[in-house]
C-alpha cells in the first residue's frame, strides 16, 4: 500500500481488508489448545506506546502472536504488520477485529478517548483485553466500565506494569509489616525535560481524521498537530495528569489507602513547555485522604531526578521508590547534608514483561490479573478530580458513589 494514497483509496482498501479479516474459520480458533499452544491476539491503536507494549508480548513468543491490526493512520497499520503473523490484515475500524473469532484477546492501545468504547466493545464480544492506561476519560466513563466488564466474564488486565513489579511488591510487603509507621504525607513527582512540540509536523500516510475524532470532547479541522500530539490536547485524554499520575497514585492508594481515591481535590497547572497544546505540562496537585495528604507534581521543562518518584513519609520511617528501586532511611533524619544509611534497599527496575506474562497466564487459567478494572478506575480517579479542580479554578470533592462531572 502506497505511503501516498488518497483518504478515499485507504479507506476503499482499509474496508477491503476489513471484509477479508472475517474469513479467518473458527476452526482457526482451535490454535489457543493446539500444538502451538499459542494465545492469537490483535492491537488496536498501533502508535508507539501499542508497539512497544506489543513488543513486550513478542517476547513471549512461544505463547503469543498477533494475527491482526487496526489503526486510523496508514503507516502504523504498515509497519505493525511487519510485528504480526504472515498473512494478518489491517483494518481502520477495529469491529470487524472483535468479529473474527480466531482472536482471543486484543491489546487496547488507543488514545484514552477510544479506551472506553474499544474496551466495552472487546469484552461484549467475548475478548479478553490488555487496556492501557490511563483506564478512562472520566470518572463516570470510568464506572460505566467497570460495569460493563463485570457483565461478562472477560479478562482485562490494566496496563499498569507497577502492579506486577518486584520493586513495588517487595516495598509494599515493608509498609504492611509497619516499617514506615504512620504515614501523614505522600509525594508523586515527574520532572523531565522535553523538547517542545512541533507546530507543524507532517503527515506520512493517509489519515481517517473523522474517525479518530470520535467520541474527543471537541471536534476541529483536519490538524496533524493535533494527531501527532494527541496528549497535549485535552479534547482527547487527561492530558499528563493522568497520563503519568495513574500509575504514581495508583502506588500510594495501593500502599495507604487500600487501593481507594481520595475525598477531594485542588490543583493549579499550566503549559510551560508544549507551546500551542492546552494540556497543561507543568502542574501541582494535593489530596486529601482519610489518614493523610499526598501531592502530585509533574515538570516537563526540567529534569531534577530525571524521571518518577513516590517519597512516602512516616512516623518511623521515609520511603523513596524509583526506576532505581526503592530505599527505606530511619527517621528522624539527622542531618541536612548527608543522606543516612538505607534501613532496607532493593534494586530494580519497573519491566512492563511481568504484567504481561500475568495477562497471559490469566487468559488461560481465568483466574483475576493484577491490575483489573477496579484497580484502573481508582487509580485514575484521583487525577481525574485533580484536572477537574484545576480546569473548573475550586476544590473538587469525589461524590459518595464515586463519581462527579466535568463540565468543558
Amino acid at each position: 500500500m502506497s505511503k501516498r494514497l488518497d483518504r478515499r483509496n485507504f479507506l476503499a482498501q482499509a474496508g477491503t481488508a476489513a471484509a477479508t479479516s472475517t474469513l479467518f474459520t473458527a476452526n482457526s480458533y482451535a490454535r489457543i489448545a493446539g500444538a502451538n499452544n499459542r494465545i492469537q491476539m490483535a492491537i488496536i491503536g498501533a502508535g508507539g506506546r501499542g508497539n512497544s507494549v506489543m513488543r513486550s508480548f513478542l517476547s513471549f513468543k512461544d505463547d503469543v502472536e498477533f494475527i491482526a491490526v487496526s489503526d486510523v493512520y496508514e503507516p502504523r497499520q504498515n509497519s505493525t504488520l511487519k510485528a504480526c503473523r504472515e498473512g494478518s490484515k489491517a483494518t481502520v475500524d477495529y469491529r470487524p477485529i472483535l468479529d473474527n473469532k480466531e482472536v482471543v484477546a486484543v491489546l487496547n492501545a488507543t488514545p484514552d478517548h477510544w479506551h472506553g468504547p474499544v474496551l466495552m466493545d472487546a469484552v461484549k464480544a467475548g475478548k479478553d483485553v490488555y487496556t492501557e492506561k490511563p483506564f478512562s476519560l472520566t470518572i463516570e466513563q470510568g464506572a460505566q466500565m467497570v460495569k460493563a466488564v463485570r457483565a461478562t466474564k472477560q479478562i482485562v488486565q490494566v496496563g499498569m506494569q507497577r502492579r506486577s513489579s518486584d520493586a513495588v511488591r517487595g516495598a509494599k510487603k515493608l509498609i504492611d509489616e509497619g516499617m514506615l509507621g504512620d504515614i501523614v504525607i505522600a509525594r508523586a513527582q515527574w520532572y523531565w525535560s522535553r523538547k517542545p512540540m512541533s507546530l507543524n509536523p507532517k503527515l506520512e500516510g493517509a489519515l481517517d481524521w473523522e474517525r479518530f475524532q470520535q467520541n474527543a470532547r471537541k471536534k476541529h479541522p483536519l490538524d496533524a498537530k493535533r494527531f501527532l500530539n494527541w496528549r497535549n490536547f485535552i479534547d482527547y485524554n487527561g492530558g499528563h495528569m493522568t497520563d503519568q499520575g495513574t500509575h504514581l497514585m495508583d502506588v500510594i492508594q495501593w500502599f495507604c489507602n487500600n487501593g481507594k481515591p481520595p475525598v477531594s481535590a485542588v490543583c493549579q497547572g499550566a503549559v510551560m513547555k508544549h507551546k500551542g497544546g492546552d494540556a497543561p505540562d507543568t502542574f501541582s496537585a494535593v489530596y486529601e485522604y482519610p489518614s493523610f495528604m499526598a501531592t502530585w507534581t509533574l515538570c516537563y521543562s526540567n529534569s531534577y531526578h530525571n524521571g518518577w518518584q513516590i517519597i512516602l513519609q512516616g512516623s518511623k520511617a521515609t520511603m523513596e521508590l524509583d526506576d532505581d528501586g526503592y530505599r527505606v532511611y530511619p527517621e528522624p533524619w539527622e542531618s541536612t547534608n548527608k543522606i543516612p544509611t538505607p534501613l532496607h534497599e532493593f534494586k530494580g527496575g519497573i519491566p512492563t514483561e511481568p504484567h504481561v506474562r500475568n495477562f497471559l497466564d490469566c487468559v488461560r487459567s481465568r483466574q483475576e490479573p493484577n491490575a483489573p478494572v477496579e484497580v484502573g478506575h481508582n487509580a485514575v480517579s484521583a487525577p481525574h478530580l485533580a484536572n477537574l479542580s484545576m480546569w473548573q479554578k475550586r476544590r473538587v470533592t469525589l461524590s459518595d458513589d464515586g463519581t462527579t462531572t466535568a463540565k468543558l
